[in-house]
């Protein structure tokens, strides 16, 4: 075997070990999760309280909270949630609620008139505005505290809907927060425009994934819960002794949680608590969002998967890691779909090619695997388009490797970055911003990995390798209809934009 053979069999050895390795930890999740639904048959349905906790002890008093909402230029989505929070039914005494306004648009002025209207209905609502967006979303929340005395903090995003009851179910009649140790509560998450196109039910599957399988499973297994950075309520306490909120990750409710959960604190989650929100339906918008999630994830497992690794505290550190470290799995998977072709030709024993697809095989059906725990879990029929959802929701995420590895990557070496607001249906109409995300340099890589593919595909079959060549056609077609998706939703912006110019 010559020396490129060797180099080359020792990385994809490496990488395949790496997808087995992530499969194993997936693997792992799935069957602890439907051994926690077989130990709760006999009491109650997991579903109806994931946290473990009893009702609340009473209370001389209710706890003081501060409602923060940051937001940023989203007048078109704001007032729907100033509508909601306005309508807790929780003791307004006890209550102060802070619009963290960061914008620069005509939406400052839309928020400060609904909260005119809603302070003369005796609302305890404030316009909080800064002279710069100095570090983001974090540094809103952190600016906030210094002007808010409360014992707790709950924090909704602009695209979040919460229910009357949300404050007085979190803080009164649930007990979490009688253990002094709990740092937050996490509620679930479900999606008002779920139903809207293709997209958004898929996406749903794979966020349902996380709050209806991963969530629900580290909690009974004692891992880690994160906070997912709205639709909570945290315990001040618990962000002063870890030091408040950072900037220096995008990702600062997985930074804060495992930097709580590092100090001795714990996060629960309540999938009873829930609390509605928009998905995106512009697969731009996706992107964008998964963008940001990817490039925060490389940056808080850069900062902070060492200590993970050292921890005497942590139960269970393979599921922390795991959790921290979910985003390298697109990395792993386009550098394996990059080699193969190289692999294949120059070679490297069939033996190690056949473990490596195996492997890849195997990988695909456990992600599968968990999408159908998902679907059934979370109370949608097993359906023929259910079905076709969970394939169309493992496809979606194949997809994402490339757009997912460049954020990734990016965030391995950089400390600080711009942190992009998602924009959502009502904000998509003409957007400047969303027509930057349609010719990001990001799709042209795209394009080139699709090329590539298709080039190694035809090379690898004219030399006889047809059957192995299955891998790079089956993602090389893949990559094109998303390809083909993108164009069709992009031409009807880029005349949009146009026609404005004129």
């Amino acid at each position: 075997m010559s020396t490129n053979a060797m180099l080359l069999s020792f990385l994809f050895a490496l990488l395949t070990l790496s997808v087995a390795l992530y499969a194993s930890l997936e693997l792992r999740m799935l069957l602890g999760y439907w051994r926690m639904k077989a130990d709760s048959q006999g009491s109650a349905d997991s579903d109806t309280d994931t946290s473990g906790h009893q009702p609340a002890l009473p209370r001389s008093e209710p706890p003081t909270v501060s409602v923060l909402l940051p937001i940023y230029n989203e007048g078109a989505t704001v007032l729907p949630l100033l509508q909601a929070v306005a309508e807790f039914d929780y003791p307004h005494e006890r209550m102060d609620i802070q619009v963290l306004d960061d914008s620069t648009d005509e939406t400052p002025a839309i928020v400060a008139a609904e909260i005119e209207r809603l302070r003369r209905e005796g609302i305890p609502i404030s316009h909080v505005r800064r002279n710069s967006r100095k570090g983001w979303k974090a540094g809103a929340l952190d600016h906030a505290l210094e002007d808010s005395s409360a014992e707790f903090v709950a924090i909704f995003d602009a695209d979040f809907v919460p229910p009357p009851q949300f404050l007085r179910r979190a803080l009164l009649e649930s007990d979490s927060f009688n253990d002094p140790q709990v740092a937050f509560v996490q509620g679930r998450w479900t999606y008002i425009n779920e139903d809207q196109n293709l997209l958004t039910r898929t996406q749903a599957i794979l966020l349902d994934r996380h709050f209806v399988v991963q969530k629900p499973y580290l909690t009974a297994n004692h891992g880690t819960t994160v906070f997912n950075g709205s639709g909570g309520v945290w315990r001040r306490a618990a962000i002063d002794a870890a030091g408040g909120w950072s900037s220096d990750t995008l990702c600062e409710d997985l930074d804060l949680s495992y930097r709580c959960a590092l100090n001795g604190w714990i996060g629960v989650y309540d999938a009873m608590l829930d609390v509605p929100n928009e998905i995106p339906s512009n697969i731009f918008a996706f992107k964008l969002q998964q963008r940001r999630w990817a490039k925060g994830s490389a940056q808080c497992m850069r900062k902070l998967a060492l200590n993970v690794i050292k921890s005497k505290t942590l139960q269970h550190r393979s599921d922390d890691l795991y959790v921290l470290m979910g985003y390298t799995i697109h990395p792993f998977v386009l550098l394996y779909a990059l080699l193969l072709p190289f692999v294949i030709t120059s070679g490297v024993p069939l033996s190690m090619i056949w473990a490596g697809n195996t492997i890849q095989f195997i990988a695909n059906a456990i992600a599968i695997a968990g999408f159908i725990t998902t679907a059934v879990n979370s109370h949608r029929n097993l359906s023929l388009k259910s079905v076709g959802n969970v394939l169309l929701a493992t496809y979606l995420g194949i997809s994402l490797m490339v757009n997912n590895t460049i954020a990734f990557v990016g965030g391995c070496y950089e400390k600080f970055s711009v942190f992009e607001r998602t924009p959502k249906a009502k904000n998509l109409a003409g957007s400047q911003s969303l027509l930057g995300s349609v010719v990001h340099w990001g799709i042209f890589m795209e394009v080139a990995f699709t090329v590539y593919m298709f080039v190694a595909a035809g090379i690898l079959i004219g030399a006889g390798h047809g059957f192995l060549a299955m891998p790079c056609v089956l993602l090389g077609a893949g990559m094109l209809l998303a390809l083909v998706y993108q164009l069709l939703l992009a031409l009807p912006q880029l005349v949009s934009v146009r026609a404005s110019e004129a």
